[in-house]
């Protein structure tokens, strides 16, 4: 897990170290996640959200159908020149001095009607938008999330009681609001290898699990950059010399090797990197 303030990351240890007496709850739990960019999980409640979604589209098509009515009701009896209000009502459909009329009744039920729509559609837009970003959001890692748990049930004891301690069980409605990490040699790292990029005597503030510990994440940015560099040389390189050795053999061997290395080549692409099948194909073929 990356700290915002700090570029580390938490992870779990097996060697216990001294433990801090500190006021447990919302104070240790807010401590927590400011220490700890990646600590930045929360509910993310779609449930209710679709729900409240659903009431606020229902309210707009109540509103969307009384519009209609006022609109075919004013269709009605163009030609009737004794129905006044119809006639306004035609008028104001095309003259705002007729539509802004304070006189004229219809008009009047279309205005008030429009100020309904008019708030109820963009409280509708805004938490359309607004969940549009809510659902971008990615999911907490696994391994980052099991660091999380084991932080927020210490010792079996939940940091918050009551209908709370369980407000962390649903992988599902869970997001992350740091940024996820996804490649996968960088994920392989931090997986197997954490502890060996670990800060020392820098423990997880407000933690009485003193397994936990950080790591910087630009040491795994950097062994990352350095294994791959490695990589892609040894397979150019090797390329070239096996090519070399075999120079005078025959030509199935030699392009039995070229083919070999063409295939590790993009092995190595499509499983250490995060490139997309064109950028491994393009790569394959330069």
């Amino acid at each position: 897990m990356s700290s915002s303030g700090q570029d580390v990351d938490l992870e779990l240890e097996s060697q216990p170290r001294r433990q801090l007496t500190r006021l447990q709850g919302y104070p240790t739990f807010a401590q927590f996640i400011s220490r700890d960019s990646d600590a930045a999980i929360y509910r993310k409640f779609s449930h209710l959200s679709a729900r409240s979604l659903l009431y606020l589209q229902s309210e707009l098509h109540e509103l969307e159908e009384r519009l209609q009515l006022l609109d075919a009701q004013d269709g009605k009896d163009l030609d009737n020149e004794e129905y006044l209000d119809n006639q306004q009502a035609q008028k104001a459909a095309r003259e705002w001095d007729y539509y802004s009329d304070p006189t004229n009744g219809r008009a009047c039920q279309h205005r008030a009607l429009q100020r309904e729509i008019k708030a109820k559609i963009k409280e509708y837009h805004e938490a359309i938008l607004l969940e549009s970003r809510i659902l971008a959001l990615s999911s907490p890692s696994s391994r980052t999330l099991h660091a999380f748990r084991k932080w927020f049930r210490l010792n079996a004891v939940p940091v918050l009681w009551g209908r709370d301690k369980r407000l962390f069980d649903d992988d599902r409605d869970l997001v992350a609001l740091a940024p996820v990490d996804t490649d996968r040699l960088n994920m392989f790292l931090k997986t197997y290898f954490g502890w060996f990029f670990k800060q020392r005597d820098e423990e997880h503030p407000g933690s009485g699990d003193s397994r936990l510990f950080y790591y910087p994440q630009r040491r795994i940015y950097t062994a990352g950059a350095v294994i791959s560099i490695i990589f892609s040389a040894v397979l150019l390189i090797g390329a070239i010399l096996c090519l070399l050795l075999v120079a005078g053999k025959s030509m199935h061997l030699r392009v039995g090797m070229i083919i070999l290395f063409t295939c590790l080549f993009a092995l190595v692409v499509g499983l250490v990197t995060n490139a997309r099948r064109a950028e491994i194909f393009g790569a394959t073929a330069a």
